[in-house]
C-alpha cells in the first residue's frame, strides 16, 4: 500500500511540475487566437476569399455587384462599401487582363485593398494596428503619400506582396497584397484620387 502511495504522489508531482510556467525572463503567449480563413490576409497571395490571380467572374459572383468601379485598357478597379454606404469599410480590387496573350479575355486579380479590421495577418496586423506593431513582423518602407479627405496618408511597402497604409498619427487604415515583383497600391487605376 505504501508503495502505491509513493507512485500516485509522483505521479501528482509530475502531472503539476510539467504544467508550471517555467521561472525566467521569457513571455509565455497560451492565449494565440487563430485567424479564420476568411478573415487571413496572406501577402502576395490573398485576403478572405480572393485571391490574386483569380478570375474577376468569380470574384464578381461571390462579393455581388460593386458599388463604385473604374476601367480603361483592360484594367478595372472595383470598390464595395460594408453596408453599401460610402462612408463603410472598404473592398477595393484591381483587375487586369493581357491584352493580346492566350488569356486575353479573362480579367484577372492583381492587387486588393481593405480597410475593415476584420481582416488580419497570421501575426493579427491589420487595419487597426500601430505602425509599430506592422514593424514588430515586416520590415517596412515607406513608398508614397496621398491626401484624402484632407487628411495626409502613406503607404509602406515590405516588396514582398504586402503593404500597408497609415494615417499621420501612425495607425494602420488599409492593406494592400499585390503580386511579388510588383508595389502595394500602384496601379493604372488608383485605390486613390490623389
Amino acid at each position: 500500500m505504501q508503495a502505491f502511495q509513493n507512485y500516485l504522489l509522483v505521479g501528482f508531482w509530475l502531472l503539476f511540475s510539467f504544467n508550471t510556467p517555467p521561472k525566467n525572463n521569457y513571455t509565455v503567449f497560451t492565449d494565440q487566437k487563430t485567424v479564420p480563413i476568411a478573415q487571413l490576409i496572406v501577402p502576395g497571395k490573398s485576403i478572405g476569399q480572393t485571391k490574386l490571380q483569380e478570375d474577376a467572374v468569380l470574384v464578381y459572383k461571390r462579393l455581388g455587384r460593386p458599388d463604385a468601379g473604374d476601367a480603361a485598357m483592360g484594367k478595372s478597379l472595383a470598390t464595395w462599401y460594408a453596408g453599401h454606404r460610402s462612408l463603410g469599410y472598404q473592398t477595393q480590387v484591381f483587375f487586369s487582363r493581357y491584352m493580346g496573350g492566350m488569356d486575353d479575355i479573362t480579367s484577372r486579380v492583381k492587387q486588393i485593398r481593405v480597410t475593415s479590421p476584420y481582416f488580419k495577418t497570421a501575426e493579427g496586423i491589420g487595419p487597426g494596428s500601430t505602425l509599430k506593431q506592422i514593424n514588430a513582423f515586416f520590415k517596412v518602407r515607406k513608398t508614397a503619400a496621398f491626401t484624402e479627405n484632407k487628411q495626409r496618408y502613406f503607404v509602406y511597402d515590405t516588396f514582398k506582396g504586402i503593404a500597408f497604409e497609415s494615417n499621420a498619427g501612425g495607425k494602420c487604415t488599409g492593406v494592400i497584397i499585390y503580386l511579388l515583383g510588383g508595389r502595394g497600391g500602384f496601379t493604372y487605376l488608383p485605390f486613390h484620387s490623389n
